[in-house]
């Protein structure tokens, strides 16, 4: 009997340290589902951070396309305003040349024009001068030819009282 007194106190014990491993296996189960809900709450809320940083993501993406976008439409821009600079280069020293050109040719038609002043003024002396003497020499041929005139006058009106006097 003692045999089974043992075996009782061995099962007793066994069925002790089994109910406390089953106690303790509750407890560790409990402490484990409990740490499982924590790690699904730390599951979802970094799901749900997950999902808002993906869509900060796409937002910067967004505007980081948008800003490539820009940056382009800048560049574009950017090599229009080189060529318009360099176009604006070469029109003004286009300009600068065409300006030279018609200064010289400006100089040379300033000049053509004193000549052409200079002459004129000679011709205008010229023709003064050639003015007064077709005066002097039309004065001297009405002076001729009122002496001329008065010699016929005189001429005539002697033969015709000659003329009277004899016919009388």
């Amino acid at each position: 009997m003692m045999r089974k007194q043992s075996e009782i106190d061995k099962a007793f014990i066994d069925i002790e340290t089994n109910k406390n491993e089953a106690i303790s296996l509750k407890s560790e189960n409990q402490r484990l589902v409990n740490q499982i809900q924590m790690m699904n709450q730390q599951l979802n809320s970094s799901k749900q951070e997950n999902q808002k940083l993906m869509q900060q993501n796409e937002m910067l993406q967004e505007q980081l396309n948008g800003l490539k976008s820009e940056n382009q439409t800048e560049l574009k821009f950017y090599e229009q305003w080189k060529e318009v600079q360099a176009e604006l280069s070469e029109y003004k020293k286009r300009t600068f040349e065409l300006l030279e050109e018609q200064k010289k040719w400006l100089g040379g038609l300033a000049e053509e024009f004193t000549t052409i002043a200079s002459e004129r003024d000679d011709m205008k002396n010229l023709l003064f001068q050639k003015e007064e003497a077709l005066e002097m020499l039309l004065e001297k041929h009405q002076k001729m030819m009122n002496t001329k005139l008065m010699k016929w006058n005189g001429k005539y009106w002697s033969l015709r009282k000659k003329i009277q006097l004899k016919n009388k």
